[in-house]
């Protein structure tokens, strides 16, 4: 969250810096168009968030159309608005009625609303973009999830031979060392591959409970806050899996 949030906050300083140079460039002061800048910036980051955060998801993405076209014109007026009531106010206070100093060409509705309108688009096409790399990765962890299950076995070396034992035989792996001990219903056997490795290539029916213990939650028959019972065995749940494996077990 706090990640999120300094982004933004960055983001923003760089939209910042991009209106003081783009109005500074055309004006005689660079402080003045800094201070214009910081006026209208509020302006931008309200048109920017409802628009995307509300007008988009609520109506675009619903096919509310005739609402969202609505609304939309309603946020053009009123930014527009806005707008001109800053640039009004920045050429009384700030430029002193000083024409000279503010190109006032720069101040048009149609050059303000421009800029403004770029800014949002151009962060709802960033966003998009994001949006869509996430739902993508999404996906792909789907598809690997259902090509574990369709799969249903873990196949490893041990002594030398492949092994293979089907998900629903698997009862937990204990990590010993440089070795993994595979316990399933019919025996155990041990690998010299890790038990990440291993537990990276099964489905999300087993869990890892400890740094050295990851168990299969339907072979579960018992548990508390400090160990679970599979079978006649008792495994300790290390401190740093507590939380998530009581939830996922409670749920």
């Amino acid at each position: 969250m706090k990640k999120r949030t300094l982004v933004h906050i960055l983001f923003w300083l760089v939209i910042l810096a991009f209106l003081t140079i783009y109005f500074g460039a055309q004006w005689k002061s660079r402080i003045l168009a800094f201070y214009f800048s910081s006026m209208l910036l509020p302006i931008v980051v309200g048109t920017t968030y409802y628009f995307n955060l509300r007008l988009v998801p609520k109506y675009f993405l619903t096919g509310r159309f005739s609402h969202f076209g609505l609304y939309f014109f309603y946020l053009l007026v009123i930014s527009l608005y806005a707008e001109m009531m800053v640039a009004l106010l920045s050429f009384v206070i700030l430029a002193n009625y000083q024409a000279d100093v503010m190109n006032l060409g720069s101040l048009s509705i149609f050059n303000l609303g421009l800029t403004l309108y770029a800014i949002v688009f151009g962060t709802s096409f960033i966003r998009m973009g994001i949006q869509f790399r996430q739902h993508s990765a999404l996906i792909e962890e789907l598809k690997e999830e259902a090509e574990k299950k369709a799969v249903g076995t873990l196949q490893f070396k041990s002594d030398r031979k492949n092994v293979q034992i089907a998900f629903s035989d698997l009862l937990y792996l204990e990590s010993l060392n440089e070795q993994v001990r595979v316990v399933s219903v019919d025996g155990d056997w041990t690998t010299r591959e890790k038990i990440t490795h291993l537990h990276d290539r099964l489905s999300d029916d087993f869990l890892r409970i400890h740094r050295s213990f990851v168990v299969n939650k339907h072979k579960v028959s018992s548990f508390s806050r400090t160990e679970i019972q599979v079978g006649d065995i008792e495994l300790p749940i290390g401190r740093t899996y507590k939380k998530e494996v009581v939830e996922e077990l409670e749920g």
